[in-house]
């Protein structure tokens, strides 16, 4: 029991990618003694939350951000993200192998009800508005909960998924860096938008003077080229 306790999956939360709604939330309490008096669940509860918030269809699809004795695995599919707290020693491997089994039950979940489940994510207009899942969630959590039983082992030994690619974050970055990476970029095709109109402004700009500087003499030569061509022709 001390050893499930030691490395289980502590939370998981499924939210909605484009505003970070909670759509279902599982989690695991605490025993006093386990973290100090400054790490209780609740401060993970809200740097969850916080990186949930920060989410966009632009971040990536997979990322690990540590904070301190854990590590938050989330993985992002169809514009939901499914995000898990573990301990920093329990395997990447098995972390997102839960991620990726609990998408899948949640998608068949949500399709028994709708066909058109992208939908009735996109227009649940309340938080946990699938909080029935989270029995499943529960239940998810106890079979990953010890990574040395045979049947997880066999799962780590199965997965010849590519964890090298996973972004890997620390929790101050993701906090406290100030703008989010696809805000930058944002940013800079703002920057570089505004740039061209100016450019293309100011060549209109000079056009316009040079236009008001010599149309009339232009104008003079034309005339003349008239006139003359008329009394040639005459």
């Amino acid at each position: 029991t001390t050893r499930k306790r030691r490395t289980m999956i502590l939370l998981a939360f499924i939210a909605r990618v484009s505003d970070g709604m909670m759509l279902v939330a599982s989690m695991d309490t605490m025993r006093s003694g386990e973290t100090s008096r400054e790490e209780t669940l609740d401060v993970y509860k809200s740097q969850a939350r916080q990186i949930l918030k920060q989410l966009s269809p632009q971040s990536p699809a997979k990322c690990d951000i540590e904070s301190g004795p854990f590590v938050f695995h989330y993985v992002i599919s169809d514009g939901v993200c499914y995000l898990a707290m573990t301990r920093k020693g329990y395997p990447k491997q098995l972390a997102f192998r839960y991620l990726e089994e609990v998408s899948d039950e949640f998608v068949q979940d949500l399709k028994r009800d709708s066909p058109d489940w992208r939908t009735a994510v996109e227009t649940a207009a309340r938080p946990y508005a699938f909080i029935k899942f989270d029995k499943i969630l529960q239940r998810k959590r106890k079979d990953f909960a010890d990574p040395s039983n045979r049947r997880n082992q066999a799962k780590i030994d199965d997965d010849i998924a590519d964890i090298t690619s996973i972004m890997k974050r620390n929790i101050d970055e993701v906090l406290n860096r100030g703008e989010k990476l696809d805000r930058l970029v944002e940013t800079t095709s703002n920057l570089k938008s505004e740039a061209h109109k100016y450019k293309w402004g100011a060549k209109k700009y000079t056009a316009m003077v040079y236009w008001q500087q010599y149309a009339p003499l232009l104008a003079v030569f034309a005339v003349v080229a008239f006139v003359v061509y008329a009394k040639l022709r005459w």
